[in-house]
């Protein structure tokens, strides 16, 4: 796992930091790295690779969505990572995207959604042997991604925009290791469909349930992958 910072790389410090944050949010819901675990930014750095600027700039993002803590003469240490901790994300997560659902009703360009929506029936009409193959998995997964950052983008409040966005990559992270399962995400485009229908229609209140509704059911269904019938 590196990526061979160096001066004139064509990756941004941005970017450079997010490959950080990944990977380590990767071992993280793994539990490759388990509670209580250290993190020594010079260990980090030549782990990944990096130079220990995006490193540290990395640890702090993690600190602020609760995945590590700075422990006084302790340095950085992993906290707990389990259902209960996985139900709080979702939850922070829900509440973002419901706000972020109202905020954009009726500000996203009608042709935009339209053509959103074109795709996710095209992806629904697919025969079974298709939506078993790797490329109508990406392309579900690219227009997932499309609707909540056009969501993000038009909520009206750019602190909330920035949040989402911190939270949509640990949401990614989350997808990569439950893996993309064909029933889970041909549900996921129902959901997705509503939520468009009802932003295209400036339906306020139908546009937060149906984010509510489709939050609601990826969070059990990542939390049953994760830790099946596990006790918080």
């Amino acid at each position: 796992m590196h990526c061979m910072s160096t001066v004139g790389d064509p990756l941004h410090r941005s970017a450079i930091r997010h490959y950080v944050v990944d990977g380590l949010l990767l071992e993280v819901f793994r539990r490759d790295l388990p509670a209580g675990s250290r993190l020594i930014v010079q260990q980090l750095t030549s782990k990944f690779g990096v130079s220990s600027t995006p490193v540290r700039e990395a640890l702090v993002e993690l600190e602020s969505i609760g995945i590590v803590e700075f422990v006084h003469n302790r340095g950085v240490m992993v906290r707990p990572f389990g259902p209960r901790q996985l139900r709080e994300i979702y939850q922070l997560r829900k509440i973002l995207e419901i706000e972020a659902a109202r905020g954009a009703s009726g500000h996203i360009d009608l042709h935009e959604l339209s053509e959103l929506d074109d795709q996710f029936a095209e992806l629904q009409k697919c025969p079974i042997s298709q939506k078993e193959q790797k490329d109508w998995s990406e392309r579900e997964m690219a227009s997932d991604r499309h609707l909540h950052e056009l969501v993000a983008t038009h909520c009206g409040n750019s602190r909330l925009s920035e949040e989402l966005r911190r939270y949509n990559r640990l949401m990614q992270v989350i997808r990569d290791i439950v893996g993309n399962q064909r029933q889970a995400q041909e549900l996921a485009i129902d959901e997705h469909r509503k939520i468009v229908r009802a932003l295209a229609d400036d339906n306020v209140e139908q546009a937060a349930a149906a984010m509510a509704e489709h939050i609601d059911r990826t969070a059990k269904s990542a939390e049953h992958v994760f830790f099946g019938d596990e006790q918080a």
